[in-house]
């Protein structure tokens, strides 16, 4: 396999604009492995990445063995991929279908020898899977009893510091209340399957979630519902410190949006807020506490999170790996630290799915569009000053500004440019000729550069936080990006 590596200090400015169906963005038809434009992924300074394996269409979920034996999972493919790297040059040897004709089994871990694979509606065993990857045996049933519902029905799972196997249960619709109390939850069991609880309830579809070292307690990415506009609600990354508590599906969706169906029966209050609100529809899925050394004290126990992609939203967003940072427990602060898989163009040529953790202190990054697993590490080769076009671009920008919207007057909607000097934690307060707050759009921490594009301006679709269209008339807009504030006028033709 060749291998293909760029510097961070070589990549391009990455864009964020693509609109395509969502039987599209679902497929898991690997592209051309030659063709992957890695110089497209912009990464911070000092950071680079590579193809660390090809060749798997669908690549999902992953779990590593503690022979270094990389087991991936997939949905539409229906397989198991083991994917081996025998000289240790951070480069696979071999990839190898330990298992087909599976049930979108997209979820893998592994515990004591054998393999663990969720399919829709049950989780299976491979025992002793490493001795016999080209000959696997046949599997044992360890739990058939999940719901057999296609809708949200793939599964991620992971063994808990508990020794418990924790499995969620997806809302089997985009909103809605069930008689069965497994849907929307994370469940858990024992390794051989007995004593299922439920865990976490108003769960509507984790895709991923992962244990703090420091506290051994769970946090979990949730996916927020879909049709109620482009900016509502966001996606959750929640803490579920102890069993029991409701994040509050279907009723009540990033803290404080009460649901258009079923929000009247409860309130927001009632239930566990999230740790940290994610962009809207950005199918926040993979997440993991990075435990290694290579990427500095820095990124020491903060979470890196794998973005998928809107597949609903006018503008789209996410196609890209996110990092929350945690000060005493807290979730303190949401930022990009890996984009370019959305291009300009309208197309996106990856997607990712989960990430990982190697014990050389690498991030692994499944793709499921592009068929690949990624490697980012931190370069060997230290740059003496800085290069290319992003540095460039950088090094012109004296001042942060707000710029006018455009169009203007609009209707239905509009962009809202911007640039920074220097990186800030940046929100958009938009408010009538009265004085009255319509809106805010918390746009969280952003690296310098510019927002003028549609593709990374923000956009506002000229609703309010209940979600209705405002009237005509004159409205103002305030930026604030740390220190700075500034404010500027727009109008509103319906």
């Amino acid at each position: 396999m060749k291998k293909t590596q760029r510097s961070a200090s070589q990549f391009l400015i990455a864009a964020s604009t693509l609109l395509i169906s969502a039987i599209a963005l679902s497929s898991w038809q690997t592209i051309s492995d030659a063709a992957l434009p890695l110089d497209e992924i912009e990464l911070p300074m000092g950071f680079e990445i590579s193809v660390y394996a090809e060749g798997m269409p669908g690549a999902r979920s992953m779990s590593l063995s503690p022979n270094r034996t990389l087991f991936v999972g997939t949905r539409g493919a229906g397989k198991i991929y083991a994917v081996l790297d025998g000289d240790g040059d951070n480069q696979a040897d071999e990839v190898i279908t330990v298992a087909q004709g599976l049930d979108s089994p997209n979820g893998v871990a592994f515990r004591d020898g054998a393999l663990y694979v969720a399919e829709i509606s049950r989780v299976q065993r491979y025992d002793n899977i490493e001795a016999s990857l080209h000959n696997p045996p046949a599997p044992v049933v360890v739990n058939d009893s999940f719901p057999n519902d296609r809708h949200h029905g793939w599964k991620f799972i992971r063994f808990g510091p508990d020794g418990l196997l924790y499995v969620p249960v997806g809302a089997p619709c985009n909103v809605c209340e069930h008689q069965d109390q497994r849907y929307a939850t994370i469940m858990r069991m024992k390794p051989d399957g007995t004593d299922l609880e439920i865990f976490a309830h108003g769960v509507r579809n984790s895709v991923g979630f992962d244990w703090r070292p420091e506290t051994q307690e769970l946090w979990f990415t949730d996916n927020g519902r879909d049709m109620m506009g482009d900016n509502r609600p966001p996606d959750e990354l929640n803490h579920a410190p102890e069993k029991g508590l409701h994040f509050g599906f279907p009723y009540c969706h990033g803290e404080e949006i009460l649901d258009p169906a079923f929000g009247q029966q409860r309130r927001c209050e009632e239930f566990t807020r999230p740790a940290m609100k994610l962009g809207p529809h950005v199918a926040a899925l993979g997440m993991r506490f990075y435990t290694g050394t290579m990427f500095g004290e820095t990124y020491r126990n903060q979470i890196f999170i794998a973005e998928h992609g809107s597949w609903n939203r006018t503008v789209p967003i996410g196609y890209r790996v996110t990092l929350v940072r945690l000060e005493d427990n807290q979730a303190v602060s949401y930022e990009v630290f890996a984009e370019g898989w959305l291009r300009e163009n309208g197309r996106a040529w990856g997607r990712p799915v989960d990430v990982l953790v190697m014990p050389d202190g690498a991030l692994l990054i499944s793709d499921d569009r592009a068929g690949v697993i990624y490697r980012i590490s931190k370069s060997t080769v230290v740059p003496v000053e800085a290069t290319g076009k992003r540095q460039a671009l950088l090094g012109k920008i004296k001042q942060t500004a707000l710029f006018q919207n455009y169009p203007n007057p609009f209707n239905p909607e509009t962009w809202i440019p911007y640039q920074l000097a220097e990186k800030a934690y940046v929100s958009i307060r938009i408010y009538d000729a009265s004085g009255h707050l319509v809106r805010e759009l918390a746009l969280g921490d952003q690296p310098p550069g510019e927002y003028r594009k549609r593709q990374k301006a923000a956009h506002w679709d000229g609703r309010n936080h209940a979600g209705e269209l405002v009237v005509s008339g004159i409205y103002f807009y305030i930026l604030e990006a740390g220190d700075f504030r500034a404010t500027r006028q727009m109008s509103v033709a319906r």
